[in-house]
């Protein structure tokens, strides 16, 4: 139940708005970008956890969108999908974790008043720390040589949001693939 709550909450997290996409990715600078014409869907037993089987049996219809969305975005760059002897391997997976904001919170009041033979007043300034917390999801798409060794790995990272519609999470997930993989192949 708690793995189920942290997919959950990293599917959701998917779902954030567009503009606090972050991407990154590395590679290995001795592998050979230009040999990689085809590639095909890493075997379940060679996946990352969390794995990304594990993920579409609990989130079939995000599960969905996610290969859909690298399918297509590998395609548009060239790359043929096959589904034996590949020139490299691809998978995704997702993650979540929690992040804190400490931020400084600063208030100033003046009050003035009267009374029976004199006035009075005093002036006031709060300074009180905040922390915020939120969720924060990373979707991973990992391209593996024919050897299955890593050499290359994107990464988005966004807050979560909750409750979008079904039109708006195939859009985000659209545009999260293709801000990631715009970065393959490496130049």
């Amino acid at each position: 139940m708690k793995y189920f709550s942290i997919i959950t909450l990293a599917l959701i997290t998917i779902l954030s708005g567009c503009s606090s996409i972050e991407v990154s990715h590395d590679y290995d600078s001795n592998a050979n970008f230009t040999k990689i014409k085809s590639y095909q869907w890493l075997p379940e037993k060679l996946q990352t956890k969390p794995r990304s089987s594990i993920f579409a049996k609990k989130n079939p219809l995000i599960a969905k969108r996610i290969k859909k969305a690298i399918e297509n975005e590998m395609t548009k760059k060239g790359f043929v999908i096959i589904t034996e002897k590949a020139d490299a391997y691809i998978s995704y997976h997702m993650s979540k974790n929690q992040k804190v904001i400490n931020r400084s919170r600063t208030s100033f009041g003046i009050g003035l008043g009267t009374g029976f033979n004199s006035g009075f007043g005093g002036v006031g300034l709060n300074l009180s720390p905040e922390q915020q917390t939120y969720q924060e999801a990373h979707l991973t798409i990992d391209i593996k040589d024919k050897n299955q060794q890593l050499i290359w790995r994107g990464k988005s990272t966004s807050p979560i949001k909750q409750h979008p519609k079904a039109k708006e999470t195939t859009e985000l997930i659209n545009e999260i693939v293709e801000k990631i993989l715009e970065q393959y192949p490496p130049k």
